[in-house]
């Protein structure tokens, strides 16, 4: 099964920033968590799937066709939410997809009154007097309903007070069991994708530096630690970050690459320790424990 989305050497510079030869697939039937510290080019990434900025260089294709070539078409098959969805804000749901329909030639009206109603959506309310959390909803209706090879989320929980977003989540893992709909998913937020991703990319810096199964980078690799002694033994010379704390260091090693000193602590690491500890160079660690 080819995947439903596909980077191949993408790059893009913007002034002083640039995405460098990024290669990605996003598979179908998934969900692809997208991370990466502000500046990281999430957003920008983004603007290129949806045709909003030009590549540099490189390869995009959906679902095995060249969206380069057949942008219109195909990104009528991309399904958009953004953490502030840019609306009219008079209008009420209903009107909402009236207004959205003739944009996509797959919309579906029947299945956009099934989701709004099994989201328990006001109708009546105009979308500006929505809470947080229905506005959200709303957006995920309008982007589902015309049933999308590929959903791109941006943000989309980051607004959300703590139930509401655990409310989005779930109705997310509920709507992309249908078909081989594949899910690219930008957040800030660690905790949702351990919720609910199935593959990870971490991008810094314009890079991408890590991506696969989630739980697969999960045991690939591990917490170590000790004392400044870490740094002189083949766990501390394979580490790929850690920092400095109270207690000592803790570094970020590849799991297996050697026995751990006596009196060390190894754990396995949460995505959160993963994302932060990859980000945080391990020389400014070394710097700080001098």
């Amino acid at each position: 099964m080819s995947p439903a989305l596909e980077l191949q050497g993408l790059s893009k510079r913007l002034g002083a920033f640039a995405l460098h030869r990024l290669d990605l697939a996003v598979p179908q039937g998934g969900i692809t968590g997208l991370v990466g510290a502000n500046g990281a080019g999430k957003s920008t990434l983004f603007k290129l799937i949806l045709g909003l900025l030009e590549p540099d260089e490189g390869i995009l294709r959906l679902s095995g066709e060249d969206l380069r070539a057949h942008g219109p078409r195909l990104r009528a098959r991309i399904g958009f939410v953004q953490e502030s969805p840019t609306l009219p804000g008079q209008l009420r749901v209903p009107e909402l997809g009236r207004f959205v329909a003739p944009f996509y030639p797959t919309w579906d009206d029947a299945e956009f009154r099934r989701l709004i109603e099994g989201f328990s959506l006001p109708l009546k309310t105009s979308f500006a007097k929505l809470s947080q959390g229905n506005r959200m909803k709303a957006a995920l209706s309008l982007a589902l309903a015309h049933r999308p090879d590929l959903l791109l989320l941006d943000e989309p929980t980051s607004g959300l007070d703590p139930l509401a977003r655990r409310e989005f989540l779930d109705l997310l893992l509920e709507v992309v069991q249908e078909e081989h709909r594949a899910v690219l998913f930008s957040t800030h937020i660690t905790s949702d994708l351990d919720r609910i991703a199935d593959h990870v990319a971490f991008l810094k810096a314009g890079r991408l530096v890590l991506s696969g199964a989630k739980d697969d980078l999960i045991e690939g690799w591990q917490v170590v630690k000790g004392g400044e002694e870490l740094l002189d033994t083949p766990l501390g010379r394979a580490a790929r970050g850690g920092q400095r704390t109270d207690l000592g260091l803790e570094l970020l090693c590849p799991a297996g690459t050697s026995a751990p000193p006596e009196g060390t602590l190894v754990a396995r690491p949460r995505l959160e320790d993963l994302v932060y500890l990859l980000d945080r160079p391990l020389e400014e660690a070394v710097a700080c424990s001098r």
